[in-house]
């Protein structure tokens, strides 16, 4: 799916491909691996050493800076919410303005093409800030779909670190979104999903894109409340990345020599097309609102945060 930004799996996720370049992303890709893991609820064993700070392993808690915030919790968390024993913010939107006054761009200027398996097209009238949230919506007027994209690319890169998004998720059949690191120079690969899938879950899929073949790895996870407020993230560091839900560990890629370069965080959306390419995975059922799909669909995101190591 052409979203603005860019990802290349083939276990049925949301495809797209970087608007700076003409690369066949849907090509065969390297081999990959893959493993399925439960949510951990006990530090992680001493064979994969984390050292990722109190919030990988401790039990959530809604009054501690140790863990991310839970689901129960209201939106509107401010920086001192976000704070995570053992490191320091050196980003923090809370989304009190348009993304305007932001500096964040909107994806979709003319309309493009979805493409890659989602139908219709991309509109900047699709990501806004409406009550201290980001809304990256997913619209069917005028006898189409239009999808959402936005990112921090204008305003905030880093390398390497931990991201950290607060978000829930509506419920759509078909719907899906990607949350991805994309490098700022625009040299893809490499890339890196922490959160994708379908709206609906429960299936999460963390990616890990690398070198000129295109190597993945692949990480899954299920879910069963992405319609409740979450954290999700990803911490990068030279020998590994891991994927977090909550603050927790869910998944981990080991990997020398993990990209240091540049790069920033988008979101996106689309609504899946059941008789194009990803048509074997979820869609819309027979391309437009339904019982299961409404004609709106909002992804809501109350915070974006960056980290560095204390």
């Amino acid at each position: 799916m052409a979203l603005g930004l860019a990802a290349a799996t083939i276990t049925g996720g949301l495809l797209v491909q970087p608007r700076s370049t003409d690369q066949d992303l849907a090509a065969t890709p390297a081999p990959l691996s893959t493993e399925r893991i439960t949510p951990r609820t006990t530090p992680p064993s001493s064979s994969h050493p984390v050292d990722a700070g109190a919030a990988i392993t401790a039990a959530p808690s809604t009054t501690s800076g140790e863990d991310s915030p839970t689901a129960t919790s209201p939106t509107g968390h401010s920086r001192s919410d976000a704070e995570i024993n053992g490191w320091n913010i050196d980003y923090f939107e809370g989304f009190d303005t348009s993304l305007e006054e932001l500096g964040w761009e909107h994806y979709g200027w003319g309309n493009p093409e979805v493409g890659h398996g989602a139908m219709g097209v991309m509109s900047d009238k699709n990501t806004f800030v409406q009550n201290g949230e980001l809304i990256v919506r997913t619209e069917y007027k005028d006898g189409k779909w239009h999808a959402g994209g936005t990112s921090t690319e204008k305003v905030f890169t880093a390398s390497r670190g931990r991201w950290e998004v607060r978000a829930r998720f509506p419920r759509a059949k078909g719907i899906g979104y990607a949350f991805l690191l994309w490098p700022k120079d625009q040299g893809w690969p490499p890339e890196i999903d922490f959160a994708e899938g379908r709206v609906n879950g429960p299936e999460i899929m963390g990616t890990y894109h690398w070198d000129s073949d295109n190597k993945q790895d692949h990480k899954f996870v299920d879910h069963e409340d992405l319609g409740g407020w979450h954290t999700y993230g990803a911490i990068v560091e030279q020998d590994h990345i891991i994927f977090t839900l909550d603050g927790k560990e869910w998944g981990r890629i080991d990997q020398p020599n993990i990209t240091d370069t540049q790069m920033f965080c988008g979101f996106q959306t689309g609504a899946m097309d059941p008789n194009g390419k990803e048509g074997h995975t979820e869609t819309v059922d027979g391309g437009v609102p339904g019982a299961l799909t409404p004609p709106v669909s909002d992804i809501q995101i109350d915070y974006v945060a960056h980290y560095t190591r204390s």
